[in-house]
């Protein structure tokens, strides 16, 4: 098996042994067995199962960054661009089975991959936003205020997703309020110059 298939096939299996078990309970032999290849083949392509986790988390991260694009990019009037980018992610976050176990079940393991990653979680989200803004409008504002927001929209994703809050949070609704009431005043002062 060519290692670009036997590497995709690791990270499919993995996926498939993290929903059923968790990402701290999977043993690597059997994400080995799932993808028809040794655990040595395994070791090959990820040094340890840290990085095996953070292969596959950064793997559906692309997917699901892409997907809230296109639903936004189909989705959003120019009033609400930062409401709905805000709000789509949370709830196609949840949406999305084992992304949203992870928060749910293993929220100190979500905390140790943000530190590893926000970076590359910022360079998600950020071209995410370049997808949905109008022709021309990350250009005017820039580069830093791009990702200024792109970090905002991570730090308040993470807030919602893994605090605990006085109001409820769970309809869409209610995070479109919340964004109004709380993540909207924090955008970076770029944002709020421009119209979008």
């Amino acid at each position: 098996m060519p290692a670009a298939d036997s590497t995709s096939a690791i990270l499919d299996a993995a996926l498939v042994e993290f929903e059923r078990h968790g990402f701290q309970r999977v043993a690597l032999d059997d994400v080995a067995r799932r993808a028809g290849v040794s655990r040595t083949t395994i070791y090959r392509r990820f040094a340890n199962r840290d990085e095996l986790v953070a292969a596959v988390i950064e793997r559906e991260n692309v997917v699901l960054f892409a997907d809230i694009a296109a639903e936004l990019k189909r989705a959003v009037k120019p009033a609400d661009y930062y409401v709905e980018a805000f709000t789509q992610s949370i709830l196609m976050f949840r949406r999305h089975r084992v992304l949203n176990q992870m928060i749910t079940d293993e929220p100190a393991l979500v905390l140790e991959l943000a530190r590893h990653h926000h970076g590359a979680a910022i360079d998600r989200m950020a071209e995410a936003l370049r997808v949905i803004f109008p022709t021309g409008f990350a250009d005017r504002i820039g580069v830093v205020a791009v990702n200024d927001l792109a970090d905002t929209i991570l730090r308040y994703a993470a807030m919602v997703l893994l605090l605990p809050s006085a109001e409820s949070l769970s309809t869409p609704d209610e995070l479109r309020a919340f964004a109004r009431r709380h993540f909207l005043p924090s955008l970076p002062a770029a944002m709020r110059a421009v119209s979008v």
